[in-house]
């Protein structure tokens, strides 16, 4: 956090807080921006889902709080910022280890920020996916990024080599835990399986 002595602490304290923005824009994923050469950060992530979010509660009526569930959809993945991403697709020891990490990074975002009572409420509503809002953002969270694969032309299962296979199993058992996103993804396979160039 930063600290000037010729600034009052509150000042301060939102100075800290908005350099810890550009942390979360910092940490990038194993994802393309669409038609572009270069990786999403977390920031573009959780601002996409959160608009994604908004989306389905307005266009398929969810009975929800949508602000609540935008404001999970803002912070559900800033425990990267000491945990660091772990890609779906990534390494064994990567997935092994998320478990260690990212508790951690919770208790130290814990105290980087001990007043933000609200940040860290929502950040262990979604972890527990202890809500209807929760769920549907953890399962938008696996969704969207099938459905950004699918708009940039396969570029990132190319790249990796992966298989639909591979994609229906790290998804089946996550998006599911909302009914509406199960469904959205049920429609996106039915078109995956008729785009086989799309995989590597």
């Amino acid at each position: 956090m930063l600290h000037y002595s010729f600034m009052t602490a509150s000042l301060n304290n939102l100075l800290g807080f908005v350099a810890f923005t550009h942390d979360i824009r910092s940490v990038k994923r194993a994802m393309w921006v669409k038609g572009e050469g270069q990786f999403e950060n977390d920031s573009e992530h959780s601002y996409q889902l959160a608009m994604v979010v908004l989306y389905i509660a307005e266009n398929d009526r969810q009975q929800i709080d949508v602000y609540k569930a935008m404001g999970l959809a803002l912070v559900h993945d800033i425990v990267e910022v000491h945990a660091g991403d772990t890609p779906t697709f990534g390494s064994n020891a990567d997935t092994l280890t998320q478990v260690e990490r990212e508790p951690k990074a919770i208790t130290t975002l814990r105290a980087q920020w001990p007043k933000l009572s609200l940040m860290h409420a929502l950040i262990e509503e979604y972890e527990t996916k202890s809500s209807p809002e929760a769920k549907l953002v953890y399962a938008l969270d696996k969704l969207v990024p099938v459905l950004n694969n699918y708009l940039d032309n396969g570029r990132n299962w190319k790249k990796g080599h992966i298989s639909l296979d591979q994609v229906i199993k790290v998804k089946v058992g996550k998006v599911d835990v909302d009914p509406i996103v199960k469904r959205y993804f049920e429609e996106m396979l039915a078109v995956l399986k008729k785009k086989p160039e799309l995989f590597g």
